[in-house]
């Protein structure tokens, strides 16, 4: 299911709450309200292209600031990739 909060495929910027995960070298925000995960890159500037390196990056960068299960907030834009019936949305931190 397409997460509900992403209009055109992807938001607007804005902030985004929830809790942070980390599963193998990555790192997800999942908003409680709903149990959607969402992968964490930073883009900044925007560019809306995934990768694996900087999402790598990423996660290491978060896990010297926050511990499994922390509340967290973070300002980007919540992008859809998703194909077929496979959902996959990442939240692009500016």
């Amino acid at each position: 299911m397409v997460n509900p909060a992403v209009l055109a495929r992807q938001s607007a910027p804005c902030q985004h709450a929830g809790t942070i995960h980390f599963r193998g070298e990555l790192a997800y925000i999942e908003n409680t309200d709903c149990s959607d995960w969402t992968l964490l890159q930073f883009d900044s500037p925007f560019t809306g292209v995934v990768d694996a390196t900087i999402a790598e990056t990423t996660a290491s960068r978060l896990r010297s600031s926050y511990n499994e299960s922390d509340p967290v907030s973070f300002y980007g834009v919540l992008s859809d990739h998703s194909f077929g019936a496979y959902p996959f949305c990442v939240l692009f931190v500016c």
